[in-house]
């Protein structure tokens, strides 16, 4: 009997130890389960992750960097710090500048290396998570590929993203523009305003009969007036010029009979004739429209006192003379030109005075 009780006794106490050995391995098993689920819950992973640069190609040198990504709750606590590894990357350099967007303060610095380095700061940075953004510094790049940026340090963020650096990053627009020049001359109606928008060319500026008692003038008593207008884009401008076919209003039936042109303030009862560039508001310009380019200016001898009541004239020549012109390239600049002539009480009698005045415009290129 005592030895089947001793039996019974050993077969109990190894069941007893079986089951113990048992349960420690159960809660050794649940422990580890729990560590191992407790380590993906709280897997302090970066997100938004992105590295804008200026320049991406190869080799470059002191090409702008702006950093930002989003790290998770923690942050980056006070003396902690976050790495960005840039394989291949040289010759970071700057005084990075750190903005914690959710709160907090950090420093960064970039040394000669491929390594960048934010260490927390006070509180700490975005310690209840939220947007690090690193700006103000460069590096060189390296040769073309795409390379993998790794986020390690002791604040215990990770993750990684990547840059790719190309052969070349630029394309070159090329075009062309030929060189142009546009000029329109011709008389125009007293009523009508000489401006910008003038179109027409040629025509005649008919005096009518000269007497001794006024000054005969463009825009009085319906006297048409020489509107004329440039638009080029030559880069220094243009230059407006004038000649005389007689340097006087001449008879065709006697030639001998003429009314000299010359630089003078016409009188009633003094014989002149001549041409002025108007100087009366309105009478110069460019197109209100498009008022782009030099602003026209007169040439003397014919940038006198010049409207239909003021008739200070310059004397024509049977050689081009300039008479307005712009200093750079221009848009519908216009000027407004006066035909005046006075006689004495000697002129002989003809109804067939005549002159001829031809204009040039020359742009230079």
């Amino acid at each position: 009997m005592d030895f089947f009780e001793e039996c019974l006794k050993n077969n109990s106490m190894r069941t007893n130890n079986k089951q113990t050995v048992a349960k420690i391995l159960t809660v050794a098993l649940l422990v580890a389960t729990i560590f191992r689920i407790g380590g993906v819950a709280n897997a302090a992973v970066a997100t938004s992750m992105k590295d804008t640069m200026d320049r991406l190609k190869a080799t470059t040198a002191s090409v702008n960097h702006i950093v930002s990504l989003t790290v998770p709750s923690g942050g980056i606590p006070n003396t902690q710090t976050l790495t960005l590894t840039y394989p291949s990357f040289t010759a970071f350099a700057g005084s990075p500048t750190v903005t914690c967007g959710g709160g907090g303060t950090a420093t960064a610095t970039a040394g000669s290396t491929n390594v960048l380095t934010i260490t927390g700061s006070g509180a700490g940075c975005d310690t209840s998570g939220g947007a690090v953004t690193l700006t103000a510094f460069t590096g060189t790049n390296p040769a073309a590929g795409t390379y993998v940026v790794t986020l390690a340090g002791s604040a215990g963020i990770t993750g990684t993203f990547a840059v790719v650096i190309v052969s070349d990053d630029q394309v070159s627009i090329t075009a062309s523009i030929d060189p142009s020049i546009t000029f329109n001359i011709g008389s125009q109606a007293a009523a009508t305003a000489c401006d910008g928008t003038f179109a027409g060319n040629g025509g005649t500026v008919a005096l009518g009969t000269l007497t001794t008692g006024a000054v005969t003038s463009s825009d009085a008593s319906s006297v048409f007036h020489i509107c004329s207008r440039v638009t080029t884009n030559a880069g220094s401008g243009a230059v407006v010029t004038v000649k005389s076919l007689n340097a006087a209003l001449k008879s065709t039936a006697v030639g001998t009979d003429t009314i000299a042109s010359s630089s003078a303030t016409l009188v009633a009862g003094t014989s002149g004739y001549g041409l002025c560039a108007g100087s009366a508001g309105g009478d110069s310009g460019k197109d209100a429209t498009t008022p782009v380019g030099g602003t026209p200016a007169a040439t003397s001898p014919f940038n006198g006192s010049c409207t239909n009541a003021a008739h200070a004239v310059g004397g024509l020549t049977t050689g081009a003379q300039s008479i307005w012109s712009v200093p750079t390239a221009t848009q519908n600049a216009f000027f407004r030109m006066y035909v005046k002539a006075a006689i004495s009480g000697t002129v002989p009698a003809h109804s067939d005075y005549a002159d001829t005045l031809t204009f040039v415009a020359t742009g230079t290129f």
